[in-house]
């Protein structure tokens, strides 16, 4: 028989998942830096989002309702694509699994302690997925609408492709431990994507707020 994820995580160390979803299994992996440094660095970008892109304000703080709708439609194009996406290939792909393991037939306590690896790795996406949406739907929207509509939809898309990326490594990853499924290459500059974006808008409204 197969080992399991489930089974994995039970035999080995491991730390809680991380920025990204993508926890590491080994000790000896190396620490994150400070909190306060990445809030740091998260805060510079939005100062140059702002600065660069951001509107004068002295004038209008958010733009006239045509214009508003302009504005937005872009990234509000990437959020319903990528929400379609997350139906297909996130929410169905867990039920795809448990069939192809024949989990329908099976009584819930045996399903939910010891799942079979493909189908533990679809429920974690899927799962992170749902626990980015909130914040990035936030930054998007507040950041097109305060900022600058093209830049927030281009950051957007950005996020949605490395997400989409997060995803399909971590689906292929089947046999290999967490910290060399290879997720956060594609975690982590989408963590600093989605927090530029929500810096961004709150420091364009200090900006008019002063």
């Amino acid at each position: 028989m197969a080992t399991t994820r489930s089974q994995k995580l039970r035999k080995e160390p491991q730390q809680s998942e991380t920025a990204g979803g993508s926890g590491t299994e080994s000790s000896s992996a190396p620490s994150p830096p400070p909190t306060f440094t990445i809030f740091l660095v998260y805060s510079v970008l939005g100062l140059v989002l702002s600065y660069t892109f951001g509107r004068d304000p002295s004038g209008t703080a958010v733009p006239y309702p045509d214009n508003c709708i302009k504005e937005l439609a872009p990234t509000i194009i990437v959020i319903c694509l990528f929400l379609v996406s997350y139906s297909l290939l996130d929410v169905m792909e867990v039920g795809s699994a448990k069939l192809r393991h024949g989990l329908g037939s099976k009584t819930y306590p045996s399903v939910a302690s010891n799942p079979p690896e493909e189908v533990y790795l679809a429920q974690r996406i899927q799962t992170n997925q749902v626990e980015q949406l909130p914040g990035f739907l936030v930054g998007s929207i507040c950041f097109s609408i305060l900022v600058n509509g093209k830049v927030g939809a281009l950051l957007s898309l950005i996020w949605a492709v490395l997400r989409r990326m997060y995803a399909s490594t971590y689906r292929a990853s089947i046999g290999k431990p967490i910290s060399k499924s290879g997720v956060t290459k594609f975690t982590i500059p989408a963590y600093f994507v989605l927090n530029a974006m929500l810096m961004g808008a709150a420091v364009q409204c200090v900006r008019y707020l002063l």
